[in-house]
């Protein structure tokens, strides 16, 4: 009873995360339950929504009604749009999804950040009594995701893209699937709805290649991201005066790991969840380390996210700016490189501003869309094809990923004072001699870390091999592999509750 009643109970700080065995619990429950009714799809449907609703309470607490209420009022607001013949009530209804969506984020996400801003600048006095009562909001878990996700679906649903759902838990069961609710990949309108209709579908294969899915995100979330995370990265970033610049070097390219390996973990783990339970959600990174240039660092990196943005803010911003700048050139230089600029930059500030409320991650999407700008206008695009000069290709993938690398420090640190540190501590007190005491002192890390570069850049050609073999497997041998994997990859948990990176997002 007490068991249950923990169960039943919400743990905003402690949801049923994919790492821990409460999750799986819930999961065993929910495949047990759905194997009676997936070949009956309103009953099916039921269940998911359930499942879902249960699992966003259990880490939303009381902030699940909230979450209700946006999802009807969505549901109900696109069925009103779509009985609209007239264009400017359309766009008035699409106006106001927008204003209730965006606005609620803004509100729980970003008042403190705003209210921060105006204490200091100490022209407004009146607004360290609103910080008071709002400077300490508790932001509902997921929120950038599922408002995303609503955001799209007025949108398609207001250009004519999609026919609104019809039924309310078919909606319902597109925003709240619990595999991708907290933290993605998001996943567009037309690309899931129609699976929810669907008749239930699962391959031997399929089947295979989701336990796989999940056995790899176990992997890169335990083994590597936490592993070294709480044993090195954590108490480095936290006190970089207290290391060598040796050691926070290596601190440094330990978190381009980690949160590579915590975010595409989870990600595995969502698809692999998502395909037992007969929904195909879509991939999310394609080796975003191998990238060539910036450019294709953001094809490959967060490929729900950078879509989103592309489709929704760059394209639509791009198109207003052109119907507006109709001179050819200003100050000498075309007007389609000047609507670039200001859609990139403007949609990297934002992109920045979405992964949190600080300067810090408005400074880090602010260089990614100067990058961006000088790759198109200033340096000549480096050719992709495979006849190009190897040593070139190389030294341009080298140089995007050292570029990377010294992104994520300020991705990373909790003020740019910590910034300022790390990059004295490297420059000037590096301490070489110290290198080999300290390779000694942290091999186990330099080991874990060895293995998470390997899979970084280890062949496309051999990874499809690996998950090949994996797949022609006897069912026998592979339960065996998973328990040993399973039995291996618990043997680096670390103490305490280690939460997905991008949960916070």
């Amino acid at each position: 009873m007490e068991y249950l009643s923990r169960l039943f109970s919400p743990e905003t700080n402690s949801p049923l995360l994919f790492t821990q065995a409460n999750f799986w619990i819930f999961f065993g429950v929910v495949l047990f339950v759905f194997s009676f009714v997936y070949r009956q799809i309103r009953i099916r449907n039921v269940v998911l929504l359930i499942s879902s609703l249960f699992f966003y309470y259990r880490a939303g607490g009381l902030f699940s009604l909230v979450f209700i209420a946006v999802v009807l009022f969505n549901f109900y607001l696109a069925k009103l749009s779509s009985g609209k013949d007239d264009k400017r009530q359309r766009k008035l209804i699409l106006w106001l999804s927008l204003l209730v969506n965006l606005g609620l984020l803004i509100f729980f996400k970003y008042t403190s950040f705003f209210l921060s801003l105006i204490n200091h600048t100490g022209d407004l006095n009146f607004s360290k009594s609103f910080s008071g009562n709002f400077g300490n909001l508790i932001v509902p878990i997921g929120i950038s995701f599922f408002t995303f996700q609503l955001v799209s679906y007025s949108i398609e649903v207001h250009r004519k893209s999609i026919e609104p759902v019809r039924n309310l838990v078919d909606f319902a069961v597109y925003i709240s699937f619990f595999p991708n609710l907290i933290s993605g990949p998001l996943v567009k309108p037309q690309e899931f709805i129609p699976q929810v209709s669907q008749q239930f579908q699962l391959s031997r294969e399929d089947f295979g290649s989701a336990v796989f899915l999940i056995l790899t995100g176990l992997v890169k979330k335990i083994v590597v991201a936490d592993y070294i995370s709480v044993n090195f990265i954590g108490r480095v970033f936290e006190n970089p005066h207290l290391f060598s610049g040796f050691e926070n070097l290596l601190a440094i390219y330990g978190y381009t790991l980690q949160i590579y390996f915590d975010f595409s973990g989870y990600t595995d783990i969502a698809i692999g969840v998502a395909l037992l339970l007969g929904f195909r959600l879509p991939p999310n990174f394609n080796a975003p380390y191998r990238a060539r240039n910036i450019n294709e660092f953001w094809k490959r990196w967060h490929i729900s996210l950078t879509t989103w943005f592309r489709d929704y803010l760059f394209l639509p911003l791009a198109y207003q700016l052109s119907g507006r700048m109709t001179k050819k050139y200003y100050l000498k230089i075309r007007t389609e490189k000047w609507i670039y600029l200001f859609s990139i930059l403007i949609t990297f500030l934002l992109c920045g501003l979405w992964h949190g409320a600080a300067i810090n991650f408005v400074i880090w999407g602010g260089i990614h869309g100067i990058a961006l700008i000088i790759h198109k206008f200033i340096y000549p695009k480096v050719t992709l094809s495979k006849s190009g000069n190897s040593f070139r290709l190389f030294l341009s993938g080298f140089i995007t990923f050292q570029f990377i690398v010294f992104t994520w420090i300020i991705f990373r640190v909790s003020g740019m004072d910590s910034f300022l540190i790390m990059m004295n501590k490297i420059l000037f007190h590096f301490h070489a001699g110290l290198i080999p005491v300290i390779l000694i002192s942290y091999w186990k890390i330099l080991v874990v870390m060895m293995l998470g570069f390997i899979m970084v850049w280890f062949p496309e050609s051999l990874k499809s091999r690996v998950k090949k073999s994996f797949l022609l497997l006897s069912d026998p041998v592979k339960a065996i592999m998973v328990f040993l994997i399973i039995i291996f990859v618990y043997q680096f948990k670390v103490s305490g509750i280690q939460p997905f990176i991008y949960f916070q997002f």
